[in-house]
């Protein structure tokens, strides 16, 4: 079968461009590991117009729900792992070029457009222990790990909003909670840094760089320097989370688009289209200045619209 539209991505810009897409008639395939998103490792969302506030994962549920309302076929539990563009499409009765994703299990799907819309991946410390204790105390999700830190002893790697929500995650259950940042400012917005002050159990450390996790079969200990002095400390600790940004998830596409220096997919502003014909990406994923949950809905809308306008133009 060869689709109209390809969508990658289960977040609130894929989701939003599959419900568009449907809604044109487009005959759309949605392809994603999973329907949670950035967004469901977010304790509360109170800038979603209609809700007042709402979990992240509760936020992310709704939109699933509200996308298999529709008639649109779905691929779950699989990544992308690559992606071509093909001169002619087999069938396609002279509608000319289209492209080809191949997911991890090895199968193949054609579509005439793509939209791509797989946000990003966070960053890691890569230090000496931090893949060793994955899942042993280190973690990038305090909605997910927070609950099994009671009464313990947690740091937190990051100072801007994520850092301070995953430090305010934490001190509801952990007894002491540490933000360690290179830089010498908090970066997070004001109304986070007064919760962390009324907290009463978070300690934020700026100008200092965790340089190892140890411990034996989970974490026990880091090992931190101070920036100025460079001195090092060990300092017992229980759990590590690590908050320090993300990288676009775009990998998969080789060459297949141009993209700018940190890897996020370069778009025409007014279309969303990528550089090659008939590929958009929407949401994190590319360009675009500001990375918020409504702007990634909104784009998931244009890209789909400008999928449509394209197979208009085209056929």
């Amino acid at each position: 079968m060869i689709y109209d539209l390809i969508i990658i991505g289960g977040g609130p810009a894929g989701i939003t461009a599959g419900i568009y897409a449907v809604r044109k008639k487009l005959n759309t395939l949605l392809i994603t590991k999973d329907f949670f998103g950035q967004i469901s490792k977010t304790g509360q969302v109170d800038n979603w117009p209609g809700e007042n506030a709402i979990s992240g994962i509760a936020l992310m549920q709704k939109l699933e729900k509200h996308l298999k309302q529709f008639p649109i076929e779905i691929k779950t539990g699989h990544k992308v792992v690559s992606a071509v563009v093909l001169p002619t499409l087999p069938h396609s009765q002279g509608q000319g070029s289209g492209v080809e994703v191949q997911i991890d299990s090895g199968e193949k799907y054609q579509g005439r457009s793509l939209i791509v819309a797989t946000g990003r991946n966070a960053k890691t410390l890569g230090i000496e222990g931090e893949q060793n204790f994955v899942g042993k105390g280190l973690s990038y999700c305090s909605i997910c790990d927070a609950p099994f830190f009671r009464d313990k002893q947690v740091a937190v790697v990051g100072c801007g909003n994520a850092g301070f929500e995953t430090a305010l995650d934490l001190a509801k259950f952990a007894k002491k909670v540490f933000i360690f940042e290179k830089g010498d400012k908090i970066l997070a917005d004001e109304i986070l840094r007064e919760q962390a002050q009324k907290a009463g159990n978070i300690t934020i450390n700026l100008k200092t760089e965790i340089l190892k996790i140890e411990g034996d079969k989970k974490i026990q200990s880091i090992v931190y320097k101070t920036i100025e002095n460079h001195k090092e400390f060990q300092q017992p600790m229980d759990g590590v989370f690590v908050q320090i940004g993300s990288i676009p998830a775009t990998g998969f596409l080789g060459n297949l688009v141009d993209f700018d220096k940190n890897n996020s997919i370069k778009i025409n502003d007014k279309t969303l289209q990528a550089s090659v014909k008939g590929i958009f990406a929407a949401g994190d994923c590319n360009d675009t200045t500001y990375k918020q949950l409504i702007i990634a809905a909104g784009q998931g809308a244009t890209a789909a619209l400008s999928a449509y306008e394209y197979l208009q133009n085209k056929t």
